[in-house]
């Protein structure tokens, strides 16, 4: 059970008028110049370990949520057909040139070709093949498919034609024994059964989830700083270019460009962003979440966070790798490398209680500006967001993630609904032709209060 929360939250008044956009609940201090599971016991069986270790590999959770919101695969019947099936792994299996076929007449490559009805270990074939593992499973010898299969106690015929893609989707964790148990039995291949192949397959591909591990995982401390540690400041011209413009003219206080490259591809109506720039936050607020023993997926996506920087903070710091600050004219804006941790959780409930652990142990309040008893560089201003609507309206409000995409980098401004027409008719002049794209998100209340200027808080 959830341990119960013991802060309670204090009443604010203090205030920040932004203009327009808002940047990413940055505090109006000055910056930083530099960013600064529980393990298996002695008593756990090796059999036991290797159990856990599988099913945290793998998650079968909302499944077919995610094939659909992804591939567009929409697995309606129980009972999986050859014509679905083949449907479905021709959008799993990418578009480059070595990607497997779908023709029994291209030569020199494994194809996936199913004839007749689609049983479990055609199924098997055809996913081995889909997930780029066919010229591996020819490599196995009889004699090693054999030991494989004894040694997970699948029962098929040593010279069975299948059997070496069964034991190579059992070697490359394309399936447990315990699900290849089923599949050798040749049976029908069943809806769920399905959605858990073609997403073994996604990920095989690097078409999945894109994530550094689970909150609960004993190395995720260790995950979070490499990533940290190998971000660097990125920079668009096109981009750029737009974003001074931008805070130029009052269009918006700042933006933030990101990478697709880190895109977390994560559930949407699961996932929450939260964005900050100190990495010891990122790892005290796993471990909050490791406390009140919510489990979520991490990933660590780095973006540069360019806004105002006002004079009257004091002498404009050494730049360094990770923070800089570029003068136009007399405009100077800060560069700084920050980042959005994605949180995939793996239901509502525990999606829904992170807005209070925010706001008792993550969120400095009116009479505690010392921010005691919370975690490590906690803001007034929290960040954190969603693209589910069905939020709680008296934790989330709505409003717009102003995005514009020059290839693989994007320009990121959030702005309240009544200033959207405006600031996406402003952006469009210095777009130079590039499209704008408001995404409606729903921020936490410190967060919305800032980008009214009503209360800070």
């Amino acid at each position: 059970m959830r341990k119960k929360l013991l802060a309670l939250l204090l009443v604010v008044s203090m205030m920040v008028l932004p203009t327009g956009c808002g940047l990413s609940g940055k505090e109006t201090t000055p910056p930083p110049t530099t960013p600064t599971p529980t393990p298996t016991t002695e008593a756990q069986t090796a059999e036991e370990s290797n159990a856990n270790s599988q099913e945290k590999a793998y998650d079968s959770t909302n499944d077919s949520s995610y094939l659909s919101q992804y591939f567009n695969i929409n697995l309606k019947d129980n009972i999986t057909d050859v014509a679905t099936f083949t449907d479905g792994l021709k959008k799993l299996v990418g578009d480059n040139e070595d990607a497997p076929k779908f023709s029994t007449s291209d030569e020199g490559n494994p194809t996936i070709a199913i004839d007749g009805k689609l049983t479990g270990l055609k199924a098997i074939k055809a996913g081995v093949i889909a997930a780029n593992f066919g010229e591996l499973a020819l490599t196995y010898p009889e004699e090693k498919t054999v030991n494989c299969l004894k040694e997970n106690q699948i029962d098929i015929e040593p010279d069975n034609e299948y059997g070496a893609y069964l034991a190579c989707a059992i070697d490359t964790e394309l399936i447990t024994p315990k699900e290849a148990a089923v599949y050798a039995m040749d049976e029908d291949v069943t809806k769920d059964e399905t959605a858990k192949l073609f997403m073994k397959i996604a990920s095989a591909n690097g078409l999945a989830r894109n994530f550094l591990g689970y909150s609960s995982d004993e190395d995720i401390y260790g995950k979070l700083d490499n990533a940290w540690n190998s971000f660097i400041m990125m920079d668009d011209k096109k981009l750029s270019e737009i974003g001074k413009n931008a805070v130029q003219q009052g269009i918006t206080t700042g933006y933030n460009l990101k990478s697709d490259a880190y895109n977390a591809r994560f559930l949407p109506e699961l996932t929450l962003q939260y964005g900050h720039s100190v990495i010891k936050h990122a790892h005290q607020l796993i471990g909050l979440l490791n406390s009140e023993g919510i489990v979520a997926k991490v990933q660590l996506e780095p973006k540069t966070s360019v806004y105002e920087y006002l004079l009257e903070w004091g002498p404009i710091p050494e730049a360094t790798p990770i923070y800089e600050v570029k003068q136009y004219d007399d405009l100077y804006l800060v560069n700084a490398v920050e980042y959005d941790l994605e949180l995939e959780f793996e239901n509502k409930e525990d999606m829904l209680a992170f807005d209070e652990l925010v706001q008792a142990y993550a969120k400095k309040n009116e009479g505690n500006e010392e921010a005691k008893g919370l975690l490590a560089s906690s803001w007034w201003q929290p960040l954190y967001s969603t693209t589910m609507e069905d939020m709680p309206k008296d934790a989330y409000d709505q409003i717009y993630d102003c995005i514009i995409t020059d290839e693989n980098y994007s320009f990121h401004s959030f702005c309240l609904p009544t200033d959207l027409d405006k600031v996406t008719k402003d952006l469009g002049k210095l777009s130079d032709g590039l499209e704008i794209k408001p995404v409606k998100r729903y921020c936490n209340l410190a967060f919305y209060n800032y980008l009214t200027g009503d209360d800070y808080q």
